[in-house]
């Protein structure tokens, strides 16, 4: 009878786990807010969407003051979503500010 042996010719040392555990744990806030950014966004380009529909759809049954408010909550979010450095608060901010006038 042969017999087949594997072993594992490399492997991590334990400093080597050890580095990568502290990696992990020094990038989870980094982590943390790129998710919370792009769930921001995410957001924010969804009512973005769902306001521009509505607006083409019903506009003409809200008044003129109101669809203005609206167009100008729109285009402040379209220019925080757009930025070069997205910030996620100023984002959630302005997506209040649409979805409270457009109520």
């Amino acid at each position: 009878e042969h017999q087949i042996r594997i072993q594992a010719s490399g492997g991590l040392s334990d400093a080597e786990i050890e580095k990568m555990v502290k990696d992990a744990e020094a990038n989870a806030e980094a982590d943390k807010k790129r998710r919370e950014g792009v769930e921001a966004r995410n957001q924010a380009e969804s009512l973005i969407h769902s306001s521009e529909k509505s607006l083409k759809d019903y506009g003409d049954k809200v008044s003129e003051t109101d669809r203005k408010a609206i167009e100008d909550a729109i285009a402040a979010l379209k220019t925080a979503v757009e930025a070069s450095e997205p910030d996620a608060e100023d984002i959630k901010a302005k997506t209040n500010t649409l979805m409270e006038v457009s109520m």
